[in-house]
């Protein structure tokens, strides 16, 4: 059975190993790291923990490491704002209601969920973060978008490079790779080429007609 080991005024740390995780605790951005042998708890969402957490601006010592047991890496949040706005029927204004449901990573705005009223949006954005926990970009990562570009992948069955990340939209602009522009391969006929403009595509992250797993 594995033994609780806690780090000490005048312990000796041994190798860090950095995880590439993008903690922000109290607001201020924290490194991650495992460190071997020095498990602080037993059980629960890490297992044997042996994940220190510490400012990215200080270096890693007895003053400065804590234990690290949050649920998650990245903050993911959901933030809904009602409004009342003018609208106009058979040529008369009402006022009516709606809202916005806008998903957060680390306090900070990630994408809006389309079309999206309380009910619906709030139970598709959980569905969302699901999702972007999940997704081959690696979002918990501290440099998520700057390592989006260049990806290669395959868009609507045809080679494509990402050539950039579109902050608090979560989309990506795609190029065609290899091939002269983008064509409208056989099995996506029946959806035409309204993607297209200057033979690039933006596309949500999530679009089913990426795969990011290219070669």
């Amino acid at each position: 059975m594995t033994d609780i080991k806690l780090i000490h005024k005048d312990t000796v740390l041994p190798k860090l190993v950095p995880m590439d995780w993008d903690v922000v605790i109290h607001g201020k951005p924290h490194y991650v790291v495992r460190i071997e042998s020095f498990v602080h708890t037993i059980g629960g969402r890490w297992g044997d923990n042996c994940y220190w957490a510490y400012p990215r601006n200080m270096k890693p010592s007895y003053n400065t490491l804590v234990e690290f047991n949050c649920e998650n890496p990245v903050r993911w949040g959901i933030r809904y704002e009602p409004t009342n706005y003018l609208s106009s029927k058979w040529g008369e204004c009402e006022a009516r209601s709606g809202g916005k449901v806008t998903i957060t990573r680390n306090g900070q705005d990630f994408c809006d969920v389309p079309g999206a009223g309380i009910n619906f949006g709030i139970d598709q954005a959980r569905i969302m973060i699901t999702e972007f926990q999940e997704h081959p970009l690696d979002l918990n990562s501290i440099k998520y978008a700057q390592k989006a570009i260049g990806m290669k992948v395959w868009w609507r069955s045809e080679p494509a490079i990402v050539t950039d990340y579109i902050d608090g939209q979560a989309c990506v602009m795609l190029s065609p790779d290899g091939i002269p522009r983008f064509t409208t391969p056989a099995e996506y006929a029946d959806e035409g080429d309204d993607y297209y403009e200057d033979g690039i595509v933006k596309a949500d992250i999530l679009d089913k007609h990426i795969n990011w797993f290219r070669g």
